[in-house]
């Protein structure tokens, strides 16, 4: 998990977390920080799925990728 104090670089790199770890680490993360940040998702529709269902359970706002990178999931 990075943090870092500049908000355009603040993320949380979900690479290699099992699935059963993953609601813990957004949870330590989401409700310690504030967005703009951005979730690693990597290309996993499996972890992307959890991340969005964890996102709208807290009515975050947020954006999924971009054109070339899908990879990725920028809360608002």
């Amino acid at each position: 998990m990075s943090k870092h104090k500049n908000n355009d670089k603040l993320k949380l790199d979900l690479h290699g977390v099992k699935h059963e770890k993953i609601h813990d680490k957004l949870e330590d993360f989401c409700f310690i920080n504030t967005p703009p940040f951005k979730i690693i998702t990597g290309n996993s529709n499996q972890m992307k799925n959890f991340v969005i269902k964890f996102l709208n359970k807290y009515n975050y706002k947020y954006m999924v990728g971009d054109i070339y990178n899908q990879g990725y999931i920028t809360v608002l």
